[in-house]
C-alpha cells in the first residue's frame, strides 16, 4: 500500500495538471482511489505503469497554443497602434502591454487578453463618438476593430458551456451595423470571461472536495487492512495454538498407549485433525482470493470501456481542434504543427519546399455589398475548392480572416508557378450569384522557397511579401519572391 507521503506528493502533482484534459481528470480519482486499496507492491508498480501511459496521452501542445495566441495578442497591439485618432490614453495602456513581461501562465495569458478587451472597447467608445462628428472619417476604424475584436475572441479559451454562447456573440458582432453597439458587445465578451472562471473555480473545487472524499476513503481503508491484517494473525495464531494442544494430547496419549494399534489410531486422529485445521485455512484464504480477483476482473472490464470512450472523445476533440468552423479545413494552429513538420524534414532530406499565402481579391466589398452571410459562403466554397485541387502531398489552411495558407513540398519552383497559376484559374472559374447578380471572384498569391536557414516566421514574411506586390501589381496574379544574401544578415 503506497504511503501517505507519497499519495499527498500525488495529489499536489495532479493539482497542477487538472483540467488539461477532461479524461485524465476523471483518470486521477480512480487512479488515488485504487491506490489507497492497492496491498501489494507489485499491484502499486503496475498501477504506476499505468498512470505513466495515461500521462503519455496528455496533448502536450500548450506551448503553441500560448505563443500562437501571444502572437496574435502582438499582432492586435500594432494594428491598433496604428489608429492614430486615439486618445493618447489607450495609447500608453498599448505601448504598456507591448514592453511588459511576456506572460508565461495560461492566467497571466487570460489577464493579457481581458486587457486588450477593454482597450478595444475603449476604443470603440472612443470612435463611436467621434463618429458623432465624422461619421465618413471613423467608420474604416471602426470596422477595423470591429473585426480585430473577433480575432481576439478566437483565441479566449472559456469553458465548453460558453462556446457557443462566445461564438453567436462573434456572429453578431460581425453582423452589427450600428457602432454604438460594439460596447455593449465587449460586455457581454467581458460576462462571459467572469461566468467561465467562476464555472472554473466551482469545478476546481468540486474536484478537491472529491480529492478529499477519496483521501477520507483512503484512511478508512487502511484502518480496516489494518484491523484485517490482525485479524489475519490472531486467526493464525489460533490455529498454531490449537495443532500446539493436539501435539501435546497425542504426546500423552502416545505415552499411555499400551499397544500399536492404540497409539495408530491417536496418531491417525491427530493427522485428521491437523489436515482439517489446515484445510479449513486454505479454504478461506481461496474465498478471499476469488473475491479479489473477481473484482479486480470487474474493475478491468471497466476500466477497458471508459478508456476506449475517452479515446474516442479525444480523437474527436483533437480533429475539432484542428479545423476551421467556417471553411471546414485545416485551421492555423494545425497550419503551424504541419509547417514544423516540413521544416524539420527540409533540414534533414533538403527537399525542395514551397510556401504559398492566397488571398481573396476584394472581400471587404462582398461583405459591404452582398452580407456576411454571402461571404461566409465565398469563403467556405473557395476554402473547399482549394483542398480539392491540391494533391495528396500539400496541404491548405485557412490562416485568418479570407487569407490562407498552402505548402508545397518536393515541388521546384517552376512547378509550383504553374500549380499555383492552375489554383487562380480554377477560382476565376467559378460563378457566384448573389441578388441576382453573377460575381467573379479572384485571388492573388504570393509564394517562396524555403530554405535550411529558414525558420517559420522568415518563410511567411517572403511570401507575405510576395502577396502584397501581387496586390500593389493589379492582384489577380502570382508572384514570387526569393531569400537573398541580404535576408540572412
Amino acid at each position: 500500500m503506497a504511503s501517505l507521503a507519497l499519495t499527498s506528493l500525488l495529489q499536489q502533482l495532479f493539482k497542477r495538471i487538472y483540467r488539461q484534459d477532461k479524461a485524465f481528470d476523471k483518470y486521477q480519482i480512480r487512479f488515488l482511489k485504487k491506490l489507497q486499496t492497492t496491498s501489494t507492491d507489485e499491484n502499486e508498480n503496475d498501477l504506476f505503469d499505468e498512470c505513466v501511459v495515461q500521462l503519455a496521452t496528455l496533448p502536450n501542445n500548450l506551448d503553441d497554443k500560448l505563443s500562437e495566441g501571444r502572437l496574435i495578442s502582438r499582432h492586435s497591439v500594432t494594428q491598433l497602434q496604428q489608429i492614430d485618432s486615439l486618445s493618447d490614453a489607450i495609447k500608453g495602456r498599448l505601448l504598456e502591454i507591448q514592453n511588459g513581461e511576456i506572460p508565461y501562465t495560461i492566467i497571466e495569458h487570460q489577464v493579457e487578453l481581458k486587457e486588450l478587451i477593454k482597450i478595444y472597447q475603449r476604443a470603440v467608445i472612443e470612435l463611436s463618438k467621434r463618429s458623432m462628428q465624422s461619421d465618413d472619417n471613423n467608420k474604416g476604424d471602426v470596422e477595423f476593430i470591429n473585426e480585430e475584436l473577433q480575432q481576439v475572441i478566437l483565441e479566449l479559451d472559456v469553458g465548453e458551456a460558453y462556446v457557443k454562447d462566445l461564438e453567436k456573440l462573434r456572429l453578431s458582432i460581425n453582423n452589427e451595423s450600428d457602432p454604438f453597439q460594439l460596447p455593449h458587445h465587449c460586455l457581454q465578451v467581458i460576462n462571459l470571461i467572469i461566468n467561465s472562471t467562476r464555472e472554473e473555480r466551482s469545478s476546481s473545487r468540486h474536484f478537491l472536495y472529491t480529492l478529499n472524499d477519496s483521501l477520507t476513503e483512503f484512511y478508512l481503508n487502511f484502518a480496516k487492512t489494518l484491523n484485517a491484517t490482525e485479524a489475519g494473525f490472531t486467526q493464525q495464531k489460533d490455529t498454531f495454538v490449537s495443532i500446539e494442544k493436539s501435539a501435546k494430547t497425542l504426546q500423552q496419549q502416545s505415552e499411555e498407549a499400551q499397544d500399536i494399534d492404540s497409539l495408530r489410531n491417536y496418531i491417525t486422529s491427530y493427522v485428521s485433525e491437523v489436515e482439517n485445521v489446515i484445510a479449513e485455512q486454505e479454504k478461506k484464504k481461496e474465498q478471499k482470493f476469488r473475491h479479489k480477483f473477481q473484482g479486480i476482473v470487474r474493475q478491468i472490464k471497466e476500466l477497458q470501456s471508459e478508456t476506449q470512450s475517452y479515446q474516442k472523445t479525444l480523437k474527436h476533440q483533437t480533429k475539432q481542434l484542428h479545423v476551421d468552423f467556417l471553411t471546414k479545413i485545416p485551421n492555423r494552429a494545425a497550419w503551424s504543427e504541419r509547417l514544423d513538420i516540413e521544416i524539420t524534414r527540409l533540414k534533414r532530406y533538403d527537399n525542395p519546399l514551397q510556401m504559398a499565402v492566397i488571398d481573396i481579391d476584394n472581400f471587404k466589398s462582398i461583405n459591404d455589398n452582398f452580407g456576411h452571410l454571402a461571404g461566409d459562403k465565398v469563403l467556405h466554397a473557395i476554402a473547399q475548392t482549394l483542398q480539392k485541387s491540391v494533391r495528396k502531398t500539400g496541404y491548405i489552411a485557412r490562416f485568418g480572416g479570407e487569407e490562407f495558407a498552402l505548402l508545397l513540398p518536393e515541388i521546384s519552383q517552376q512547378k509550383a508557378q504553374f500549380v499555383l497559376n492552375k489554383l487562380r484559374d480554377r477560382i476565376k472559374a467559378i460563378t457566384f450569384r448573389f441578388k441576382e447578380e453573377n460575381l467573379i471572384i479572384t485571388i492573388s498569391v504570393g509564394f517562396t522557397t524555403l530554405v535550411s536557414s529558414d525558420d517559420q516566421d522568415e518563410a511567411f514574411e517572403r511570401a507575405d511579401a510576395a502577396l502584397y506586390q501581387a496586390k500593389a501589381e493589379g492582384k489577380d496574379r502570382v508572384i514570387f519572391i526569393e531569400k537573398t544574401a541580404t535576408d540572412d544578415e
